[in-house]
């Protein structure tokens, strides 16, 4: 099946990333996508034209603008997003693509970010840069801090964006800058969006799934215990991954409630994660390793785990 038969796919009513991935065996061996739509949404086959229209206008606009679709059958497509129950069917992406063969990290937390967790999302990104590709929603907060150390874009950025990449036109003021910076220094911006699709309340949510399966590990810099971070654990938590937490008791500002969710993981480990990301025990979690990290010897400790997760995975 085509790129062109797996967009169409991705435009039927009803046949959502879980059902594309579920019958992922037909997309590889079917020589288009009727007798699919045929066998799970026969009603649709009258928009079928409508839709052929529609991918063929989406490749032109991606030509165009230099955007490249990786679809979920391709060599390219990353493996570990694959594990996920969900993954996006078609992956738009703009820019360095071999960063999505390096091992990848997602530093994350609030968009409130304070000054101590600023610091702390700074440090990080710069140290974990050099080795690994760190990979984030791109938005205010601990998100931008991780990626910027010294007023420029730390090297291997992928950002994780929730509009399509005619990003000028889909993107908010301040995502069009940072998105441009990530660009300039080599990075990598992906989006499961056509690149027309502009950001909605919804979209946030759901690529913060990409994220989570993009990456290997992930560490928590700064979150509320009601705080949005929750959504990227609540899938990455599932995968049997690297899970690294800020622990900075020492810091008065760290009792705050702005750090409420690292304490609550500290403290409790997988209950305390189950707690965060709404489940009701951390019987149902499946992590490798929760790292609390206090100083930079505990990024050697994470970096460890990580080494020994990739190297399982075939990754690194």
């Amino acid at each position: 099946m085509s790129t062109k038969d797996i967009l169409i796919l991705t435009m039927v009513k009803g046949m959502g990333p879980a059902t594309i991935k579920k019958n992922i065996h037909r997309l590889k061996s079917d020589i288009n996508a009727y007798d699919l739509i045929r066998e799970l949404k026969p009603v649709e086959l009258e928009n079928l034209s409508t839709y052929e229209n529609d991918a063929d206008i989406i490749i032109s606009i991606c030509q165009k603008e230099g955007i490249e679709i990786i679809d979920i059958t391709s060599v390219a497509y990353p493996s570990s997003l694959l594990e996920i129950s969900n993954p996006p069917a078609v992956l738009y992406v703009k820019g360095n693509k071999k960063l999505i063969e390096k091992v990848i990290i997602a530093i994350i937390g609030t968009r409130h970010s304070t000054e101590l967790g600023n610091r702390i999302a700074e440090r990080l990104g710069g140290y974990f840069s050099q080795r690994f590709a760190i990979c984030n929603g791109l938005v205010e907060g601990i998100d931008e801090h991780s990626i910027y150390v010294n007023e420029k874009v730390v090297p291997n950025t992928i950002g994780i964006i929730s509009g399509g990449l005619c990003y000028k036109s889909t993107c908010s003021q301040n995502h069009i800058r940072v998105i441009e910076d990530v660009l300039k220094a080599g990075g990598l911006i992906i989006s499961e969006y056509p690149p027309m699709k502009k950001e909605d309340q919804y979209s946030g949510s759901a690529s913060s799934r990409i994220q989570a399966g993009l990456s290997l590990g992930i560490i928590l810099v700064q979150s509320k215990i009601d705080g949005g971070s929750k959504y990227t654990l609540d899938k990455f938590v599932k995968l049997g991954r690297v899970v690294g937490i800020v622990n900075f008791p020492t810091n008065p500002e760290y009792q705050d409630s702005i750090f409420e969710a690292n304490r609550l993981i500290v403290k409790e480990k997988k209950c305390g994660l189950a707690k965060f990301v709404g489940l009701k025990t951390g019987k149902t979690l499946n992590v490798k390793a929760i790292i609390p990290i206090t100083s930079k010897d505990d990024y050697k400790k994470f970096e460890d785990e990580l080494t020994m997760q990739s190297t399982q995975s075939n990754l690194f």
